[in-house]
């Protein structure tokens, strides 16, 4: 356990300990550690608390949806192909509401898609992610999707 999380424990609750040990699984992906990502991963799902709604402390958005959304998408980094079955689901079990999230979401599924050579797949994302990035104003999706290179529309 990371000296952050060891802090976390005696001070913080255990939504803020479940949002640092995914901090640290996005790190070890990041970093190729792959084993120890997954082992972060499951720390932080194991520490997320039933109801987030209830919880008291520092304003942290974490739910088992967002979870998965940010697992999958340090699995995408590294080329997991185990990627798109999670943000699949993540994105299956999203509120329709947040906008931002799904593109976030697309935008990783697409480059994830075509790496397991499904071009349809990741062309319809991309597509998708691209129309919301820019409807909600996001430059930085626009960007990550511009970087995939492919047609525009």
């Amino acid at each position: 356990m990371p000296p952050s999380e060891r802090r976390a424990q005696r001070v913080g609750g255990r939504l803020l300990r479940s949002w640092l040990a995914a901090a640290h699984g996005e790190a070890l992906a990041a970093d190729g550690q792959r084993s120890a990502r997954l082992r972060a991963f499951d720390r932080a799902a194991g520490l997320l608390p039933t109801d987030v709604s209830a919880v008291d402390g520092p304003y942290v958005v974490l739910d088992p949806v967002h979870l998965a959304r940010w697992s999958g998408h340090a699995l995408a980094r590294i080329g997991e192909p185990d990627a798109v079955d999670l943000l699949s689901t993540a994105l299956s079990r999203l509120d329709p509401t947040f906008t931002r999230a799904e593109t976030a979401l697309r935008v990783d599924l697409a480059p994830a898609f075509l790496a397991m050579g499904e071009r349809v797949e990741g062309r319809a994302h991309a597509q998708r992610a691209r129309a919301l990035a820019v409807e909600i104003g996001s430059v930085r999706q626009q960007r990550r999707i511009a970087r995939l290179g492919g047609p525009r529309n």
